[in-house]
């Protein structure tokens, strides 16, 4: 799965009787950690500090309403200047409140460091939603834009191997979802090639699981797509969860709880999906805009202002990094072809970037890219000189 170690922002993390382990770099130090359990026996209000996530394991809750906790905790995240990853943690026979609203529901012996993990890809999933719609806003559509085929169809759920429990999936899924099955891992990435699966369910013996994750992962498109294991021993869910598993299904669950972690993943996933469609057009999009000369200045002013408000709210800065031929030894005299030289920088690094990294050609100005963090400004310099080195003589 596409993560980066550190998290995309640092902030408290809002729980209910668990949390995860801090890395070495110490994400967030433990006293700006929020108890949501002690906020709500005393019924305070949590701090404005933006939480990295909002855990909530439900064996914690005790003898308290769940349906009563989140009546309480649900408007104070609502409040919040901008959308953060709510996990909730169970195991099969937990009951669930009908109006959770959670980014995943995963079981509760995940391990620590592999909750942190999901906590960076949800964060950048989060994030990757939030570039969409801001560039759908400020640059519009494309007259009639096609989509790759694992983007497009209604919302389906792939289910891969020969348990035999087909039908179990089907009936835990929405009815309108359409559910598919798949011998193996190889025939399931062939069926998610040609048409779109917002979620994936690996219902096989615990060798073939591990093998069928790893085959789904190692395709670029399927990298942050919910896959949901499934497994007898708890011994061997960590090994799933390490080899890209979503969530582990442990042994018998209820039918409501069972129906709720599926539509939660499928809920993730199609807005996943969203999010990769329209940054494929707007890459289209802003191709097309370098045979006019390249991106117009307003529009690129209204961009890095919109997209710089929207990371503030997670305290965070919009990096921009001029693709200057000079940065990248690449020597100009009267006889260079400078579009030509600006054609070779911007398909580098647009091939070597992040989809949600803006990477385009601006009036007047020349080739840019546009970055969430600085460490991803040097990892881009660091590939295009790089391949530049391998590739210009």
């Amino acid at each position: 799965m596409d993560y980066e170690t550190s998290l995309s922002w640092r902030g408290p993390y809002w729980y209910a009787g668990r949390r995860p382990k801090r890395n070495s770099n110490g994400d967030a130090p433990e006293d700006l950690d929020v108890s949501l359990l002690r906020m709500f026996e005393r019924s305070a209000v949590p701090p404005t500090a933006l939480p990295a996530a909002v855990v909530i394991d439900m064996e914690a809750l005790g003898d308290h309403d769940p349906h009563d906790f989140l009546k309480w905790l649900l408007p104070h995240v609502k409040a919040l200047p901008c959308d953060v990853p709510i996990y909730v943690l169970t195991d099969g026979g937990s009951s669930l409140p009908q109006d959770i609203q959670a980014t995943a529901i995963i079981d509760r012996v995940v391990p620590d460091d592999v909750l942190l993990m999901l906590i960076c890809i949800h964060q950048r999933a989060l994030m990757r939603s939030e570039e969409a719609q801001l560039r759908r806003k400020i640059f519009g559509r494309i007259p009639g834009f096609g989509s790759a085929p694992h983007h497009t169809g209604g919302s389906s759920l792939m289910v891969v191997g020969l348990s035999g429990r087909f039908l179990e999936w089907q009936d835990a899924s929405d009815e309108k979802v359409e559910v598919v099955g798949a011998f193996d891992g190889k025939m399931a990435v062939e069926y998610m090639s040609m048409r779109a699966f917002d979620a994936v369910v690996i219902d096989a013996a615990f060798e073939d699981a591990i093998d069928y994750i790893r085959q789904i992962r190692r395709d670029a498109r399927f990298a942050g797509l919910p896959v949901l294991a499934v497994c007898e021993d708890e011994e061997d869910s960590a090994l799933l969860f390490r080899n890209g598993a979503s969530d582990v299904i442990i042994g018998q669950n209820c039918k409501e709880t069972l129906t709720q972690r599926m539509i939660t993943a499928l809920r993730f996933g199609k807005r996943r999906r969203l999010a990769d469609r329209i940054l494929a057009e707007s890459q289209m999009w802003l191709r097309q805009q370098i045979m006019d000369g390249g991106l117009g200045r307003e529009y690129y002013a209204n961009y890095l202002k919109t997209c710089s408000d929207a990371l503030a709210a997670r305290g965070l800065d919009l990096w921009e990094m001029r693709l200057e031929p000079a940065s990248f030894g690449i020597e100009i005299t009267p006889e260079t072809d400078i579009d030509e030289i600006y054609t070779t920088l911007l398909s580098i690094a647009d091939a070597t970037s992040r989809d949600e990294d803006l990477v385009c050609l601006v009036k007047d100005l020349g080739p840019v890219a546009v970055l969430k963090n600085q460490a991803g400004t040097v990892r881009l310099q660091k590939r295009i000189s790089s391949i530049l080195n391998h590739t210009v003589r």
